[in-house]
């Protein structure tokens, strides 16, 4: 089972340990390994996202972790480029035994915990590894019907194996608790994600959902703790939240879309739940450099949902931002263009700028100078204009490419990517892109790239939404 988390941690953050008091001491044996050490990672969640990891050193395939531990959760055991998901409460005592390259097939856990977690491997190899109990890629391809038959029988399939296996060995209330809610989010999350997911697949049947497809969600309890803590939840929460939104017809290109998607899960969801939701709405605000609202949104939120780790985690991240966001003003600039003219961004204003800077040496950036004369021909109607910045520490290098490859459109020059105007932007590699409203105000400050078929589209939705919301 190949790793699917956030990027790591190596050491434990400046914010407090999700554990305190209690451990769980973990030894084991590893046959046929190379690696040197192996860890335990807590699961990113939608208030934590990073990873802190318990590491243990490989003495001739043998080791020894002692887990704090004060409440029952779930953590993934990692050897190498393998992981698997280990279920802990105070007072485990476990042995465990593995072979390398084959380690969900091959766990053997012994001692007090092992029934739980001998369950939990054998849950999850199921679900990775059977046929058919996949989406993708062929039961995506169903009907909604048939899809949604597909599901049931994947649920009560995973229910029936798993009374059977705790008959015979007994499990703790709670693990009993927290698989019923990982059998219930899975089922939820691909219910939730199946038009997407054809979508995606730019299957050639388009499906338009039944009136009734999405009454489940009214029937779920949010609020349950182990529905909280399942490892499926926090992708179920994410895809509730964009479900919101498309119910309220919120367009993701608007620069005020995560303010309203805040407004609206502040509104529909309650208790924890709705503090991990406007969590993950202010990450995602931060992470798509739309920091417009961002201050008014921490200040509702230390206000109201009381978690002040969460709360200083996220100012932290708010306070690293580079500064420059959706809805903060372009930095200005006047540079000289290939013609020899002085050309200022202020000598736009009335106009979209969808603004590049690229370098000669750059192989991407020259794959995609020919897409980026055809998109800016594509949007001239509408009153976009392409403004090239070329970012060579030679002038001469840049004005010959310039002009050798025949580069229409305003072709810009600053001397290196340290000069100041790009740390202003912040710059840090290049192609990068920017989009640019009449006003000089910031809309995207990752905007499709000219290469990308659906670049035009895009950028479109940009200035129609734009050009609404200052109606």
């Amino acid at each position: 089972m190949k790793r699917m988390l956030l990027p790591l941690l190596a050491i434990l953050l400046a914010i407090p340990s999700l554990f305190a008091q209690g451990k769980v001491t973990l030894t084991g044996k590893v046959q046929k390994g190379h690696e040197s050490d192996i860890f335990i990672a807590t699961l990113p969640s939608l208030l934590y996202p990073e990873e802190l990891r318990t590491i243990a050193k490989l003495q001739k395939g043998q080791f020894t972790l002692d887990i704090p531990v004060d409440k029952p959760v779930t953590v993934e055991l990692v050897y190498g480029n393998e992981s698997v998901p280990l279920y802990l409460e105070p007072g485990f005592d476990l042995t465990v035994s593995f072979t390398a390259g084959k380690m969900l097939k091959t766990l053997n856990y012994k001692g007090n915990g092992a029934n739980e977690n001998n369950y939990f491997a054998l849950h999850t190899q199921r679900f990775d590894e059977e046929e058919d109990y996949q989406t993708l890629p062929d039961n995506v391809k169903l009907s909604e019907k048939e899809f949604l038959q597909f599901l049931e029988y994947r649920k009560e399939d995973q229910l029936a194996v798993f009374e059977k296996k705790v008959a015979s060995k007994p499990v703790s209330d709670y693990f009993k608790e927290l698989i019923l809610a990982e059998i219930e989010y899975s089922y939820a999350n691909d219910r939730l994600t199946f038009f997407d997911m054809r979508e995606r697949m730019m299957l050639p049947a388009r499906l338009t959902p039944s009136a009734a497809y999405f009454s489940f969600l009214d029937q779920l309890d949010l609020q349950q703790v182990a529905s909280l803590e399942s490892m499926t939840f926090p992708a179920f929460l994410r895809n509730y939240i964009i479900h919101l939104t498309r119910e309220v017809q919120l367009n993701p290109t608007d620069k005020h879309y995560y303010k309203y998607a805040y407004d609206l899960v502040s509104q529909r969801l309650r208790g924890p739940s709705r503090g991990m939701a406007q969590a993950h709405v202010i990450r995602q605000s931060l992470q798509q450099g739309n920091v417009l609202h961002v201050p008014a949104m921490l200040q509702h939120y230390e206000k109201n949902t009381g978690n002040l780790l969460v709360h200083a985690a996220l100012l932290r991240q708010y306070e690293s931002h580079p500064g420059l966001g959706i809805g903060s003003p372009a930095p200005a600039f006047t540079l000289r263009s290939i013609n020899g003219d002085t050309v200022a961004l202020s000598d736009f204003k009335g106009k979209i700028v969808y603004l590049s800077f690229w370098r000669t040496d750059c192989g991407l950036c020259m794959v995609e100078q020919p897409h980026a004369q055809e998109l800016g021909r594509k949007l001239q109607p509408y009153d976009v204009v392409m403004v090239n910045i070329g970012v060579d520490d030679n002038e001469q290098t840049w004005r010959s490419v310039v002009q050798s490859r025949g580069l229409g459109g305003v072709q810009l020059y600053l001397q290196g990517q340290g000069h100041e105007i790009a740390r202003k932007y912040g710059l840090k590699d290049v192609p990068a892109y920017f989009l640019i409203d009449e006003a000089g105000t910031i809309l995207s400050t990752k905007p499709r790239r000219p290469i990308d078929r659906e670049a035009e589209k895009e950028i479109l939705q940009h200035v129609l939404s734009n050009r609404a919301s200052r109606k």
